[in-house]
C-alpha cells in the first residue's frame, strides 16, 4: 500500500511540473535570433530587458554593446514548479538530482536598411554542472571508520554558502531559449 502511495506522489509531482515549467510553451519553433521589425531601439529594449529579468536576474545590462548578461541562477527542482528557469520534466529531475545552474546572454543587433531594417534578438542560454572536489557535507567516511564517539566540536558558520570548486560547461538549453523567444516575440507583438 505504501508504494502505491508513493508512485502516486511522484505522478502527481509529475503532472504538477509538467504544467507549472513555464509561462509560454512555444508550439512554433522561434528562430534564434529572432528578427523583429520595428525601428524602435528603447521598445525593443526594454521589452526585452522585461522578459528576461522574468527568468533570471541581469547582472550586466550594456546598450552600447548591446547585449544583456544575467547573473547564474541555481535551476528549478521538481518541488519548485512556479519557476519557469528550467522547461520540462527531465530538465527539472536533472536539476533535482545534481546542482545545475543556467545564466542568459542576450544581444539586440541592429538589421541593416537594405535587408528589411529591425533588430535582431539572439538568446542564448548556458547550462552548467557543478565540479566538486568530493561530495559537500560527505559523513560516509565517519559512519564506516568511527569505534567511539567523540563530542563534536565542530561548528557550522551560518553566512554566505561557499563558492564551488568550478562548474562544467553542459552546453545551450534550447527549450528555455525558445521559451523565452516565444514570450519577447508576444512582448512586441511580432507575427
Amino acid at each position: 500500500m505504501r508504494i502505491r502511495t508513493i508512485v502516486a506522489a511522484v505522478g502527481v509531482l509529475a503532472a504538477l511540473t509538467q504544467t507549472g515549467c513555464s509561462t509560454v510553451t512555444p508550439r512554433v519553433v522561434t528562430e534564434n535570433p529572432l528578427i523583429v521589425p520595428s525601428n524602435d531601439f528603447e521598445l525593443v529594449w526594454n521589452k526585452t530587458v522585461a522578459v528576461v529579468d522574468e527568468y533570471f536576474e541581469i547582472a550586466n545590462e550594456n546598450r552600447r554593446s548591446r547585449k544583456i548578461i544575467t547573473q547564474p541562477m541555481i535551476s528549478a527542482t521538481l518541488l519548485e514548479p512556479w519557476q519557469g528557469d528550467t522547461v520540462g520534466f527531465r530538465n527539472r529531475l536533472e536539476a533535482s538530482l545534481q546542482t545545475i545552474r543556467r545564466y542568459a546572454v542576450v544581444t539586440v543587433i541592429p538589421v541593416p536598411e537594405h535587408q528589411g531594417g529591425g533588430y535582431r534578438v539572439k538568446v542564448e542560454v548556458h547550462k552548467e554542472l557543478e565540479d566538486m572536489y568530493k561530495p559537500d557535507r560527505q559523513t560516509g567516511g565517519r559512519a564506516v571508520f568511527a569505534n567511539d564517539f567523540p563530542v563534536n566540536r565542530t561548528r557550522e558558520v551560518v553566512g554566505p554558502v561557499p563558492v564551488g570548486v568550478g562548474w562544467i560547461d553542459r552546453g545551450r538549453d534550447p527549450k528555455l531559449e525558445q521559451v523565452i523567444l516565444a514570450r519577447i516575440r508576444a512582448a512586441l507583438f511580432v507575427p
